[in-house]
């Protein structure tokens, strides 16, 4: 079970009635919608993040290292659920 805690949320009036709007065009509660918003709005920093650490660490890494673990892959055909598919 989800413990929810209430909090405020102070907006500037001009977004809470951009926001009201946009929750009622999609049928939810305004709560609803900015509980989907700050969800998703951490999942996308949490990706950044993410992105950001790959970043710092290929800088890192030289060719040399790339290729020696390269060479570590076996020569096999990639599995059906890893072929890239072409549209014809």
């Amino acid at each position: 079970m989800n413990k929810q805690k209430a909090f405020l949320l102070r907006l500037p009036e001009e977004e809470r009635c951009l926001a009201k709007q946009l929750a009622s065009q999609l049928g939810y509660s305004e709560n609803r919608l900015y509980n989907e918003l700050i969800h998703d709005g951490l999942l996308m920093r949490e990706q950044m993040l993410y992105i950001r650490q790959l970043k710092n660490t290929y800088q890192k890494v030289t060719a040399a290292q790339v290729l020696e673990l390269l060479d570590k892959v076996p020569d096999v055909p990639p599995e059906l659920i890893d072929e890239i598919l072409t549209l014809e």
